[in-house]
């Protein structure tokens, strides 16, 4: 990939001075241009910008598309109005601009940005390319500063209408610069995803510069559809609006297969109780389902009691009205402790000695002291907190997400007599689809026609290549999209159709599973299941599984384990028969997503030492130490701009700390507490009090160069057992 393409580039916009930080991508030609009352180097910020243009080059930022080029453009569009202005006044109408851009996002939640085909220069975002605009993964460039394990992170150094000294100005310079050359870290980083979608541009004749995955697997699947022949798009009051299927109610029983069949009563009750559900909306229905309303599934279930407190003994009516709401609920009385009290000959309250003349308590006559007797008055009903059903003690939840269990503080382990097994439906939801032929009602029976021709033509490239990478977005983020309201895939009904079916589909071949002896459920996640059997049962597993993957028409890939470490069905590490380690939730210290936490890594990796290796947990840390991994000790913490973070010690000193803050626990460190704002209706108004690791004093380490070797290694052990799962 040609490096000198592309400049890498960010702004700082304060009333007192604007600037404009760019470096080339091979990391030449570093610059921060100044524009202030005390120096106006605008025009250099256009001969910069006109021989990238000239050259054609592309501006590469972070978060660029949502700010810093709207603001830019502004800029870049109007030219001689610009340099007709003082060096101050454009420092001034660049903050407006910035603040104009910011609120944008308030009143929209999407921004105000600039089409690809308007860019004066081609931006690439790394923001968007990463989608970290989506709220689950929302990573900021402070966050990839930990991420990274950079030797220095600094925030930004003034607050955003601050008025700037010449020195500070300088200093914001050089963190203008600290924050380029962030971003080109970043960048070298994410050269596959960059060549990727350049390359796919060039393939498809379409622009994916900065869509993200799943966009580019929508969008490839649009043009598939369209090359059909079917409408993605209708007139309507003269408007082009995108074509969708939107439902004001789904009965799920039109949803279902044919092909279910349970022999275990409990997993029909979920089958039956499936079947007449009808759902106006599709987040959150299969959660918190009271107990009258879950038929049959109520034997089995796990249920929680809820209560709900009268303000006093209730009458008739509210019991009516409570029963009425909760058809299976009942009335609690609780005993409260006894309180005693004193009260004079007209029943009112006094202190223990009535008073004399003189106003001083009399000794001789003590008044009789009464006891009243206190009660409290609870609704009492139970509730399923998600749909679930117990096996055997195990619980099955089922969801929009997916079906999940699993054993929980458990080791299970192969030998000589059991086998653990797990099997993965390939490409579950695409096949759902494919095999059962269920589309997007908009789109019609041609969606599953082109569905099954990328899912084959996949087959065909190799997994290294482009064109697998595209396929694999498009197979995969179909569904997804069909649950999004600005999507042209959506069909809430399709979505209930791909979730439902998979869920009682794995749920049939657990039953059968279920019917071999001695089998024993481990795990059931979403697209497959493990299972702890007998080796003389491995015939029979594999007839029962080929039978399911014939009446469902959807494939299985087995694989063994040794043995499997779970702490719940989100965290566990499994080891394969190979060697090879298989690292969930909480045990994960590779292949980390960009957005993941990734503060403490000694941590699970002690762990897993532990458990797999029999390593001594605080010899593994101290040695991990010794040797000079100081990053995988670092943790980090985030604040809002409305809030503090301080770090306070036992001899009274605070010290104020960035808002993004790295740090480790140490013993002669102090204890660090997130100072917010008093809430705007209460009485007090004083800061609110937030500790983080509040049972341990940390240090800071902004810069890793702060760090002293005196890490407080009980914090890391203690952290670490919490995760070592141990033989019964």
């Amino acid at each position: 990939m040609d490096l000198t393409r592309d400049w890498i580039y960010d702004i700082e916009t304060y009333k007192s001075a604007f600037t404009f930080g760019v470096i080339r991508a091979d990391g030449k030609h570093a610059r921060v241009f100044e524009v202030s009352s005390r120096l106006n180097e605008l025009e250099r910020i256009y001969a910069c910008i006109d021989y990238i243009e000239a050259n054609a080059g592309r501006l590469v930022g972070f978060n660029n598309i949502g700010f810093d080029y709207p603001i830019l453009h502004e800029v870049l569009i109007s030219r001689s109005r610009w340099l007709a202005k003082s060096g101050r006044q454009v420092a001034i109408d660049i903050h407006k601009l910035a603040q104009k851009q910011i609120d944008s996002f308030k009143d929209n939640g999407f921004g105000h940005s600039i089409k690809a085909d308007e860019q004066l220069v081609p931006q690439v975002d790394l923001y968007r390319i990463h989608h970290f605009n989506n709220k689950a993964k929302a990573t900021g460039l402070k966050m990839l500063e930990f991420n990274m394990r950079m030797d220095n992170i600094e925030d930004l150094p003034y607050a955003v209408d601050a008025e700037l000294t010449a020195d500070e100005i300088d200093k914001l310079k050089t963190y203008n610069m600290h924050d380029v050359r962030c971003t080109l870290a970043f960048y070298l980083k994410s050269l596959t995803q960059i060549e990727f979608r350049d390359n796919l541009s060039i393939k498809l004749g379409r622009d994916f510069t900065n869509a993200d995955d799943t966009k580019i697997g929508a969008e490839f699947f649009q043009m598939k559809l369209e090359e059909s022949g079917v409408k993605l798009h209708k007139f309507k009051d003269g408007k082009k609006v995108m074509m969708q299927t939107k439902r004001d109610k789904i009965a799920i029983k039109d949803c279902l297969f044919k092909y279910y069949k349970f022999d275990r009563p409990e997993f029909q009750a979920v089958y039956d109780w499936f079947s007449k559900q009808v759902i106006t909306e599709t987040k959150g229905v299969f959660s918190d389902i009271e107990e009258h309303n879950l038929g049959e599934v109520a034997k089995y279930a796990n249920l929680t009691v809820k209560r709900k407190k009268f303000k006093g003994a209730p009458t008739e009516r509210d019991t009516d009205e409570f029963k009425n709401e909760h058809p299976m609920g009942w009335i609690e009385v609780e005993e409260l402790k006894a309180t005693e009290y004193l009260f004079d000959a007209n029943g009112e309250h006094v202190m223990d000695y009535p008073l004399d003349a003189d106003g001083c308590p009399d000794l001789s006559k003590k008044r009789k002291k009464v006891r009243v007797a206190k009660k409290s008055y609870w609704g009492c009903y139970r509730i399923a907190e998600t749909l679930n059903v117990l096996v055997d003690g195990y619980r099955i939840d089922f969801g929009v997400g997916g079906v999940h269990a699993s054993l929980s503080e458990k080791i299970a382990s192969a030998g000589k007599t059991y086998m653990l097994r797990d099997a993965d439906v390939s490409s579950m939801y695409p096949n759902i689809a494919i095999s059962n032929k269920i589309y997007p009602e908009h789109l019609g029976a041609e969606f599953c026609v082109i569905y099954q021709d990328m899912y084959e033509q996949r087959k065909s490239y190799a997994k290294n290549t482009a064109e697998n990478a595209m396929l694999k977005l498009a197979l995969n983020g179909t569904y997804g999209k069909s649950n999004d309201k600005y999507s042209v895939f959506y069909d809430p009904k399709f979505t209930m159709s791909i979730t439902i079916n998979g869920q009682l589909s794995l749920l049939m071949l657990a039953d059968r599973l279920l019917q071999i002896p001695k089998l024993k459920l481990v795990q059931l996640n979403t697209d497959g299941l493990t299972v702890a059997m007998t080796r003389d049962s491995e015939e029979q597993y594999n007839a029962i599984c080929l039978q399911w993957q014939n009446d469902v028409k959807l494939d299985l890939e087995f694989v063994d384990y040794q043995s499997m470490y779970i702490r719940d069905v989100n965290n566990y590490i499994a080891l394969y028969t190979n060697g090879k380690v298989k690292r969930k939730g909480a045990y994960q210290y590779e292949d980390l997503g960009w957005h993941q936490n990734q503060g403490g890594l000694v941590i699970p990796m002690a762990a897993e030492a532990a458990m797999l290796h029999g390593k001594d947990v605080r010899e593994f840390i101290q040695d991990r130490l010794d040797q000079g991994h100081i990053f995988d000790f670092m943790l980090r913490t985030k604040v809002p701009r409305s809030s503090k973070l301080v770090l306070e010690f036992e001899d009274g000193r605070v010290e104020r700390q960035q808002n993004i803050c790295r740090y480790y626990p140490c013993k002669t460190g102090g204890k660090l507490v997130k100072l917010m704002p008093a809430l705007p209706d209460s009485e007090d108004k004083t800061d609110r009090r937030l500790g983080i690791d509040t049972s341990w004093n940390v240090k800071t380490c902004n810069n890793i160069a702060d760090f002293g070797y005196d890490a407080d290694l009980d914090y890391y052990v203690s952290e670490a057992e919490k995760l070592v799962i141990r033989k019964d």
